[in-house]
Order: structure tokens, then C-alpha cells, then sequence
């Protein structure tokens, strides 16, 4: 078992939880509660929402596997949440939002950071 693969699904994993649940109720139900957007931009951003959450947990399920050997899905995970800190980082910035907002991408540099670890300890 790699370790720092482990940690790193396990990590993957709590970020889903967290998405489903405090994201769940703080963005999506009142998303879909919403009357004031048009249908197609309310519907397609909780479609978005959804994915969101079988990505993260795909992350988690890649790492895992990773952990356990499977070397291709150790870097389809990491690159998974590289790309997610990579947007979370700079979205903000572009957006002129600021992190204080949108921190969320800051929760997978540690997510990419313990997968590269693995990767590189091989």
C-alpha cells in the first residue's frame, strides 16, 4: 500500500463529502430553489454541481487504486486534482473574486501535492 496515495484518496474523499454535503446546502439547493434564472442556466449549473461530485469522486476511486498498485490511476488522480487546484486557483484571480469567496481550489493542492509524492516514491 502507498501511503501517501492513501492519504490522498482519503483527503479526495473528505472533499467529496464536503461538496455534497456543505456544498449541497449552501450552493445547490438554493440554486435549485432559485426562480429568477432562466431554466437552462439554473438547470445546467446543477448539472454542473453533479458532476462536480462524481468527479471528486472519481479523484478519490483513482487514488485509492493507486494506492493499491495501480499506477495509471494513481496519475489519473493526481492529474485530477492538479486540474482541480490549477482552475481553483486561478478562476478567482481571473473572476476578480478573490479567495476569501472561492477558497475551494486551495482544499486539492495537497490532494495533488501527496499524489505526486506517490508517484514520484513509486
Amino acid at each position: 500500500m502507498q501511503w501517501s496515495l492513501l492519504a490522498a484518496a482519503v483527503l479526495a474523499a473528505l472533499w467529496m463529502l464536503v461538496h455534497a454535503v456543505a456544498g449541497g446546502r449552501e450552493c445547490a439547493r438554493p440554486l435549485a430553489q432559485e426562480q429568477q434564472l432562466p431554466d437552462s442556466a439554473r438547470e445546467t449549473m446543477l448539472l454542473c454541481w453533479h458532476m462536480v461530485t462524481g468527479f471528486l469522486g472519481l479523484m478519490a476511486l483513482f487514488l485509492f487504486l493507486g494506492a493499491r498498485g495501480a499506477a495509471g490511476m494513481a496519475l489519473a488522480g493526481t492529474s485530477m486534482a492538479a486540474m482541480a487546484a490549477l482552475v481553483g486557483l486561478l478562476l478567482p484571480l481571473l473572476r476578480q473574486a478573490g479567495y476569501r469567496l472561492l477558497p475551494q481550489g486551495w482544499l486539492f493542492v495537497p490532494v495533488a501535492g501527496l499524489g505526486a509524492w506517490g508517484l514520484w516514491a513509486g
